[in-house]
């Protein structure tokens, strides 16, 4: 299997498993992950905000792409079961598009793709509540 192939599948279960600390090994020093509520971040750092805003996640892979152009570049499709902190949860599709190093080990970026309306509408900005929450 394809190092890329495998390293995002490792993403997913360990996304799965809510073990930020394997996520965050997976990024290389300065990985970046850029998210729709919370915009460009250094990897730690977003999933450090992950792991607080969070109760539980069931991860339901539906796919795993890898560019046959570009080494650097691929995704993981997959359905998100998140139950967050307060205890309310949402299930919403997402793409994680990655760019990797180019070894295909490390991921120097990953994007975050998914339509936001029907969270911030059900549930609003649990990102911001939480940080609210803790000043």
């Amino acid at each position: 299997m394809d190092t890329r192939a495998q390293t995002i599948r490792r993403y997913m279960q360990a996304l799965g498993d809510a073990d930020y600390e394997t996520i965050v090994s997976l990024f290389a020093a300065d990985g970046t992950v850029t998210s729709p509520f919370l915009g460009t971040m250094l990897a730690p750092a977003f999933f450090e905000q992950l792991s607080r805003a969070s109760s539980r996640n069931v991860i339901t892979p539906i796919d795993v792409m890898v560019s046959t152009s570009d080494p650097t570049r691929g995704a993981g499709y997959f359905e998100y079961d998140w139950t967050m902190a307060d205890g309310s949860s949402v299930v919403f599709n997402v793409v994680d598009a990655f760019t990797f190093e180019p070894d295909g080990e490390r991921f120097t970026s990953m994007t975050i793709i998914y339509d936001t309306h029907p969270v911030r509408e059900e549930h609003g900005d649990k990102y911001q509540q939480l940080a609210a929450d803790n000043d």
